[in-house]
């Protein structure tokens, strides 16, 4: 795994420029770094790094906001009785119109949702009854890179345990979605933080399986939300544009073949929505209408 403060040095020290972070250079380079890490993850649909989210209906409430990092929407459901009923969507604005003129008096579950502008989602029927987190939309998230490394002071952390405890106070809940590894032992692993709990405390999203104690050293980390095998592309496409600019096409074309290879053997292992962490539901019920509608919603 790479962290942004990895691939920056990686990138600095290829061009030869300084990675301190005071140059035009590494401004381009973050930029660089980042607009590769969107074709990355472009090429895939995103599939490896898909988000859910979940929102309270309201009754007689049509347009709910979406999450801020929510890039595209690629499935909603609605819950209701513990069942999950797919929600289909309507891409026309023209027949979201329409379609909002017939009556649905007797239909309480939502059947189809439209994006409208960039942040709500809109759903038919309006809902007729509150209920908690009943709205489960997934979604393709915007993620961008830049912070440095945190590796101040020590941290403890058991085997088995979520918690990780800290030395001093250097915690923020911004930290949410980085990466932690420990430090000075073989083959650790990189742990995602789930939650904050306090300015010296978090918790992991999986158990810690390695060697707990106190007085560890660490790294939290901004991650790129790809695998790490392909992580090096960013590198490469970052070093292409700098010696583009240069005028050193030569050198610039070296970077170039080996940033494409990458990003081929990425699209091949990963445009599949097989290998995503969120897969999408097998779309097997579509409910009409003009049928007999799913149970209502209850809260």
């Amino acid at each position: 795994m790479y962290t942004f403060s990895n691939l920056i040095a990686r990138t600095a020290d290829i061009c030869g420029f300084s990675s301190s972070g005071d140059s035009q250079d590494f401004t381009n380079a973050k930029q660089d770094i980042n607009q590769a890490l969107k074709v990355f993850k472009n090429q895939a649909r995103r599939y490896w790094s898909r988000k859910q989210a979940a929102a309270n209906l309201i009754n007689n409430q049509q347009y709910y906001e979406l999450p801020p990092d929510a890039v595209r929407v690629t499935e909603v459901y609605v819950n209701s009785n513990g069942l999950n009923y797919p929600v289909k969507q309507v891409s026309s604005e023209y027949l979201w119109n329409k379609i909002n003129v017939i009556p649905a008096i007797t239909i309480n579950v939502p059947t189809y949702y439209f994006i409208r502008g960039r942040n709500e989602i809109g759903l038919w029927p309006i809902p007729s009854a509150n209920a908690t987190n009943a709205l489960n939309v997934s979604y393709e998230p915007q993620l961008e890179i830049g912070v440095a490394d945190v590796t101040a002071g020590t941290c403890t952390v058991g085997n088995g345990s979520t918690t990780v405890t800290f030395s001093g106070n250097i915690i923020d809940p911004t930290m949410v979605g980085r990466w932690f590894q420990v430090q000075g032992r073989y083959n650790e692993q990189w742990y995602q933080i789930a939650t904050y709990d306090s300015a010296n405390s978090f918790e992991l999203e999986n158990f810690y399986g390695g060697y707990g104690s106190g007085g560890l050293s660490y790294v939290i980390g901004d991650c790129p939300d790809i695998p790490p095998d392909y992580q090096l592309g960013l590198v490469y496409y970052a070093a292409y544009n700098f010696f583009l600019k240069r005028k050193d096409e030569e050198t610039a074309m070296l970077h170039w073949n080996n940033y494409q290879q990458l990003l081929t053997m990425y699209r091949e292992a990963y445009a599949s929505k097989t290998t995503g962490i969120v897969q999408n539901q097998t779309d097997r019920y579509r409910y009409s209408i003009f049928l007999i509608p799913p149970p209502p919603i209850t809260s």
